[in-house]
């Protein structure tokens, strides 16, 4: 069988705790009682007076929604993955077909939100976009073992 970059079977069980983490904390930001963790921060682009700058240090900014987006991104990324604990063809053959899939879910939400969506939601929605992608692959990908089985 071809060597593919998949993740130890281990990563989906580790994917899953960190998931409900970072859950925990995305509703502890929604509830709007997030605390501060203000650091000082490199950046590459950044607007500072309603003027563009480039490349420079932030004296202080708060981390804690960053923290939590790249832990959500992070665990749906160990989970969709990782390997199964027995990875044949099959396997692998359902992975492609759900990840193309997902691709093409995702590219039809791409058009409609660039059609029907605008001003600041619209960075939202393409900002969500990625989640969805992985989300979509995961769940098509998990029935399709279901089924399997």
């Amino acid at each position: 069988m071809k060597q593919y970059f998949l993740l130890p079977h281990c990563y989906f069980k580790a994917g899953l705790w960190l998931m409900v983490l970072f859950l925990i904390m995305f509703g502890i930001d929604l509830a709007g009682v997030a605390p501060e963790i203000n650091i000082p921060m490199p950046y590459i682009a950044n607007e500072i007076f309603g003027k563009n700058a480039w490349f420079g240090i932030l004296p202080s900014e708060d981390m804690y929604m960053e923290i939590w987006m790249l832990g959500i991104f992070i665990s749906l990324f160990f989970i969709a993955m990782s390997k199964e604990k027995t990875e044949d063809e099959m396997i692998m053959q359902i992975r492609l077909k759900s990840m193309f899939f997902s691709i093409w879910f995702t590219s039809v939400l791409f058009v409609v939100e660039t059609l029907f969506v605008f001003n600041f939601s619209y960075a939202y929605s393409l900002w969500a976009t990625l989640y969805v992608l992985l989300i979509v692959f995961i769940i098509k990908f998990r029935y399709e073992i279901h089924q399997l089985k």
